[in-house]
């Protein structure tokens, strides 16, 4: 049962659920639209406008008006203030000339307009919401059901009880379970960053499948509406597993086999929803440059309140350089966000969610987003034993010279790209909780530049600038 084209249907037997869905509604209405009601007598259409209106009225503390049917009068007018309501009755109305006498769509933009008994109307309409009112004499049940596509994602989403909004990440998605008797999927909306976030993400997933991984398969989309509906991977991550299981490194040895098997994908390119060609964009290092950059624009002006031209103008220059000394070709299948928050348990296999970062790139960044990342704390001990069982299981493809100069290199410029990400959702998003996580990353930088010449130079310099109290700041 899809969202928008199969139906929603709403139990509204009681009045007390009829008047919490109408008031709902009424949020989501603006100036022009037009809401068409069907069904028989005694359906529930003149009840839902009542509550309707009158849930406008409380908002705007004026008193309640008497809502009654316009089956006589055929049009009764209400002013809330600076909304002005049509409400029509088209029962008696017996041809279209009628309904052209009435003047039944003049100057619809500066109103909300409802209207019973619209299949009287020949006229095709924009604007409108489609809502059908249905009565079952036997059980004595009344249903509410939305079929229009319009802007119906915003309204499912206030008001169907059968849609749960689960945790979301750091993008601008939403995410929701749709659960009907025992079957569920995931409802995906963002009206920001779409592109990447509805049609990416599904053609990302689609190579997965095609590759025999388990990702997120795509049951409905309404890309003009901004949303699409997935399949449901469950509610447990490879985090959750990790942290109910003695042995967490049997885990992570499953997950390094995942991604060694990964990395062998040569799909770059596929035909997306749209039946457009999308293909895997190349992880070069004008990309990594500008991620890394953004601790320039975020962090530095937070966080460093003299030189901060002097210290990105710097810093720029070192993030260049260290670019330039990078070793591995940009050849591999990258997720670009592999750590265990990312990956599900699914019937007792691992699969991928969080995929629309996917580019083709170093070999060793999905290694460094396992390895080292903020959001899981691990030993220095526990990370060399994940990077040496990655290493032992591709020996024969590595030169190890190469691959640890590139992981420790992309762990620096990955994390000074979170922190900078981290700066920018509390400052622009007002997504503090990310914050914390802040003086780990830090702590990851120093881990890597420790041993490294190449990276030493910039870990002087980063702690010059950003003392231990600044670096540890959002700690607790």
């Amino acid at each position: 049962m899809h969202i928008a084209t199969s139906g929603s249907k709403i139990e509204i037997s009681k009045e007390s659920l009829t008047a919490k869905i109408a008031k709902k509604f009424s949020k989501v209405l603006k100036h022009g639209d037009i809401v068409f009601l069907y069904g028989d007598i005694g359906a529930g259409k003149t009840t839902f406008v009542r509550y309707l209106i009158n849930s406008l009225e409380k908002e705007k503390k004026i008193k309640l008006s008497e809502i009654t049917s316009p089956t006589f009068s055929i049009l009764n007018e209400y002013e809330i203030k600076d909304i002005k309501i049509r409400h029509y009755d088209l029962f008696r109305i017996k041809n279209s000339e009628e309904i052209k006498n009435i003047g039944l769509f003049e100057n619809t933009q500066n109103c909300l307009t409802f209207i019973e008994w619209p299949e009287k109307i020949k006229k095709k309409i924009g604007n409108n919401y489609n809502l059908f009112f249905k009565y079952n004499f036997k059980s004595e049940k009344r249903f509410l059901e939305f079929r229009n596509k319009k802007k119906v994602i915003y309204l499912m989403l206030k008001i169907n009880h059968k849609l749960h909004k689960i945790k979301g990440d750091a993008s601008f998605r939403e995410f929701y379970r749709k659960k009907i008797k025992s079957k569920s999927s995931i409802i995906i909306f963002s009206k920001k960053e779409k592109r990447k976030n509805l049609l990416i993400y599904d053609a990302i997933n689609k190579i997965l499948i095609m590759n025999k991984f388990i990702a997120p398969k795509l049951i409905y989309q309404e890309y003009k509406n901004n949303f699409i509906e997935v399949k449901d991977l469950g509610k447990e991550t490879a985090l959750d597993v990790i942290k109910r299981k003695k042995s967490k490194f049997s885990t992570f040895e499953k997950i390094i086999d995942l991604l060694i098997k990964m990395q062998r994908i040569k799909t770059k390119k596929i035909k997306n929803f749209q039946n457009q060609l999308y293909k895997i964009p190349i992880y070069n290092n004008k990309m990594l440059f500008n991620e890394a950059k953004l601790f320039c624009d975020w962090y530095v002006p937070e966080n460093a309140r003299k030189n901060k031209s002097k210290i990105n103008k710097i810093l720029v220059t070192k993030i260049k350089k260290l670019l330039q000394k990078l070793k591995l070709k940009n050849d591999t299948f990258v997720h670009r966000d592999f750590h265990v928050s990312n990956l599900m348990y699914f019937k007792n296999k691992l699969a991928f969610i969080d995929t629309q970062d996917a580019v083709i790139g170093n070999q060793a960044y999905d290694l460094v987003s396992l390895v080292d990342d903020v959001r899981y704390k691990t030993s220095k001990n526990f990370k060399k034993k994940i990077y040496n069982f990655y290493l032992k299981k591709n020996k024969k493809n590595i030169n190890e010279n190469f691959f640890l100069n590139d992981f420790e290199i992309l762990s620096v410029l990955r994390n000074l790209k979170i922190i900078g990400i981290f700066t920018r959702l509390a400052k622009r998003d007002n997504k503090k909780l990310y914050l914390k996580l802040i003086p780990y990353t830090w702590r990851l930088i120093d881990l890597r530049c420790q041993n490294n010449d190449l990276l030493k130079d910039l870990r002087i310099f980063l702690y010059k600038y950003f003392s231990k109290k600044i670096r540890n700041k959002y700690g607790n």
